[in-house]
């Protein structure tokens, strides 16, 4: 088994394994990304107090900017200019990228997230939680993860 999708999670937590548990509870829970198995990497998981947890969460949010880009992009070869254009959205492909380009901007995980803000349920990071990681950075962890699946049809957007 291949992994599908690698995210890193953001958590406040009071140790890694709490971080851990939480990350563990909300793809089991999750009614958006179903894995047949999701693999914790603990060498690629960071505290706020290590010296990798800012590089690690600014190169995260940037893989997630780049995609949200990608997907507007695409989305603007459809021909799509204003939101009026919006009314005339064509079912299918325009509007599948649509779709995925609000999901980023609301904040539902998916398999091209790169990095997910459990706190805020948010795939960016609000000045509030970052003031947040720098009074207490003991509390906050990056948890990698590789969430695997036997074939791609297997992850489901919703559980049946």
């Amino acid at each position: 088994m291949q992994p599908l999708s690698s995210h890193i999670v953001l958590v406040s937590a009071e140790n890694y394994e709490n971080a851990c548990t939480q990350v563990q509870d909300f793809f089991d829970h999750t009614l958006l990304v179903r894995y047949d198995k999701v693999a914790i990497r603990k060498s690629k998981s960071y505290s706020g107090k290590s010296q990798e947890f800012s590089e690690e969460l600014a190169q995260s949010i940037a893989a997630n900017r780049k995609t949200l880009n990608r997907f507007v992009d695409e989305f603007a070869k459809t021909g799509f200019q204003q939101v009026a254009d919006l009314k005339q959205v064509e079912c299918g492909y325009p509007s599948k990228l649509l779709h995925i380009i609000t999901h980023f901007l609301d904040g539902f995980i998916g398999i091209d997230t790169a990095f997910y803000n459990l706190i805020d349920d948010s795939h960016w990071l609000p000045e509030s939680t970052m003031e947040a990681i720098e009074k207490e950075p003991d509390h906050f962890w990056l948890i990698h993860l590789d969430g695997y699946s036997k074939t791609p049809e297997k992850v489901a957007l919703v559980k049946t």
